[in-house]
């Protein structure tokens, strides 16, 4: 018996490999992200989880093999910027185009164009809401170590190099409501047009309104005003701020308990025109605490939300970024001063 394989089954192996013919390099990892990192999720546990490629190269779905889980889309948000940290923002989607992958609706104008439904499609994974704030899709997991053998290695290698990527691993969590949870019985299963989608959502205003200070985080459920602080709404501690001037320079200061230290984690990026963005992680507000080899399961979870995070406000005038000196305390208070860019008076 031979042990090469006959020539006709070679070609049909060929013909199930994936090969995402997309001219635009972002628009290329959008829809590669999102269809190698996420799959379909199913009833059945036991299987090794697929993606949403690796489902449509093998098979087609029906509802009874989906568990009805909800994910919020904020999360496979947070997965697509996660992997897109460090490339150049050329590749990144605006807000705008974003929403429109997510929500598109196919037309002549449109129809060679990606959309989330072709890997997701509504019929199995509906998009629905929760208190008009959060969007949830049905019946969808993460994958955090994703099998890419069903792609053809252009895709890959095309991935890899507009990334600066050498592994698919990545070290996230992401949560999943279950079918069954309080949550859901909350859930509107019409879809609201009006409600405008959120990308690293939800966002929470606070600080000087002149200041312009927005923060931005995955989970955080609390209100738009500082006043609103309550020992019972620890989440709005993380962003809180103050901002001061002198002659020649601003100090700023910005509350950030729980927030990670290491560099790794942690940024804060001025730009000339005032705008300070920081980023980092939180280590608090998760489902459970581990201390002394004993797993504690939190009955409140006030505190900001386990995960990535971003700030971002404005200072009163523009600055000279190369003259910005940080220091983020034990305290959890990050103070910066940064020079002020005077304006040079004519006699």
């Amino acid at each position: 018996m031979s042990d090469t394989m006959p020539e006709n089954s070679q070609e049909q192996e060929e013909n199930v490999l994936i090969s995402l013919d997309i001219e635009e390099d972002k628009l290329f990892l959008l829809h590669f992200i999102i269809g190698t990192y996420f799959g379909p999720d199913l009833r059945n546990h036991h299987r090794p989880k697929q993606s949403a490629f690796q489902i449509q190269a093998s098979k087609n779905l029906v509802v009874d093999e989906l568990s009805g889980s909800l994910m919020k889309r904020a999360e496979l948000e947070r997965v697509y910027y996660h992997i897109l940290r460090n490339v150049d923002p050329s590749l990144i989607m605006k807000s705008k185009k974003l929403r429109e992958y997510f929500n598109g609706k196919r037309n002549v104008s449109n129809r060679d164009y990606p959309f989330f439904a072709d890997l997701f499609p509504r019929k199995l994974h509906p998009e629905t809401h929760v208190r008009h704030k959060f969007k949830f899709i049905r019946s969808i997991m993460f994958i955090n170590d994703p099998d890419t053998s069903c792609m053809r290695e252009e895709c890959v290698t095309r991935f890899k190099r507009l990334t600066g990527l050498d592994s698919f691993a990545l070290s996230l969590s992401v949560d999943v409501t279950e079918a069954n949870g309080v949550a859901v019985s909350e859930v509107k299963d019409e879809i609201d047009e009006g409600v405008e989608p959120c990308l690293e959502v939800p966002i929470t205003c606070a600080g000087n309104e002149n200041a312009g200070t927005c923060i931005s985080g995955e989970e955080s459920d609390v209100g738009a005003k500082p006043e609103a602080t309550s020992e019972a709404q620890g989440g709005l501690m993380v962003g809180l701020m103050d901002i001061g001037e002198c002659d020649d320079a601003y100090l700023f200061r910005v509350s950030l308990p729980g927030v990670n230290r290491d560099e790794r984690d942690f940024s804060c990026e001025v730009e000339d025109n005032g705008k300070v963005l920081v980023r980092g992680v939180t280590t608090t507000g998760g489902k459970q605490v581990q201390r002394y080899s004993q797993v504690f399961e939190m009955q409140t979870r006030n505190l900001c939300p386990p995960g990535h995070f971003s700030v971002s406000f404005c200072l009163p005038g523009p600055v000279h970024p190369q003259e910005f000196s940080g220091n983020f305390g034990a305290d959890g208070i990050f103070e910066g001063i940064i020079m002020k860019k005077l304006q040079k008076q004519t006699v």
